[in-house]
């Protein structure tokens, strides 16, 4: 009787009314298919899509999308990311996750550049070698490691089922299952003096919380290197560290890094600084002495 009296109130509905609902049974169908093979796009600029393979769909839908866009809520990041990076340029995606950072970054570069991608996660790390094979993928060299400010061993949270993508060397502040791990540490100084490779241009941060820890191992790379920088900065994910997050706003501008906040189309506009960062969200730090390398290339 439940499922004849839904089909009624079914039937009774408006046609857009009717498609909205069979969109929303599809898309959590299809959301249950955790490696289903999906060829989405990404509007990275005007009059360029890009068309990738991704392993599965999201449950959430969003309203004014189709179901096969890119829905993941950095767009604008994205679009500033293929702006910006230019032949012989190289990227570094810090907090890698599935990777769709630096799918973007190598269908910009091809072989004209260089990325690196940091994922401590190994479920994660597989995940995102899948994606990279899926596209055909050969020029990103993804590393094992947790960015932080000592090098060796450290405790490495996993959540188990859910909000995956808060994998944080704390215990994240979330209500699904967590499994310690161990995994390896490196400061961004050794790094870079131990590969000896190009150094970043620009580079993607997402830790979970970390990026304090990230950036005291970082002293060469932001007085001598000065990449430009897209950072979350999320109160919820820097508590359990024991900060708000606007001392990583206040961290980077004492390095005399300024601020910015990203259009939907990739273009940015200057950040004024809050005492609370509550919303999922990616800002810009830029150093100030290629505020006009900016201007040239994302602002124009």
């Amino acid at each position: 009787m439940g499922f004849l009296n839904k089909l009624e109130r079914f039937a009774s509905k408006s046609w857009p009314e009717r498609r909205s609902t069979l969109r929303f049974y599809s898309r959590q169908a299809f959301s249950k298919m955790p490696f289903l093979p999906v060829r989405l796009r990404l509007d990275v600029a005007p009059g360029e899509c890009l068309r990738f393979w991704w392993s599965y769909l999201p449950s959430v839908d969003q309203p004014g999308r189709s179901l096969l866009q890119y829905w993941d809520g950095e767009d604008g990041e994205l679009r500033f990311l293929w702006k910006f990076l230019q032949p012989e340029m190289t990227f570094f995606d810090v907090g890698a996750f599935h990777g769709i950072f630096s799918l973007v970054a190598s269908s910009k570069l091809a072989s004209q550049g260089r990325i690196v991608a940091f994922e401590p996660s190994p479920r994660e790390r597989r995940r995102f070698k899948l994606h990279m094979r899926m596209n055909g993928v050969g020029n990103v060299r993804l590393e094992p490691y947790a960015i932080s400010t000592e090098i060796g061993a450290a405790k490495f949270f996993t959540v188990t089922s859910g909000l995956t993508c808060m994998n944080s060397l704390q215990p994240p502040a979330v209500d699904h299952p967590i499994r310690e791990i161990s995994v390896q540490a490196i400061p961004f100084d050794h790094y870079l003096n131990q590969r000896k490779g190009p150094s970043p241009d620009l580079m993607k941060i997402d830790v979970e919380g970390a990026e304090l820890a990230a950036f005291a191992g970082a002293s060469n790379l932001l007085t001598s290197i000065r990449p430009l920088i897209i950072c979350e900065v999320l109160d919820k994910v820097t508590q359990p560290w024991g900060y708000n997050a606007r001392e990583i706003i206040h961290r980077l501008r004492n390095r005399d890094y300024c601020w910015f906040d990203f259009g939907v189309d990739g273009r940015i506009a200057p950040h004024v600084s809050r005492e609370t960062y509550p919303d999922l969200r990616n800002y810009l730090a830029v150093p100030t002495e290629k505020i006009r390398q900016v201007d040239r290339w994302v602002r124009g």
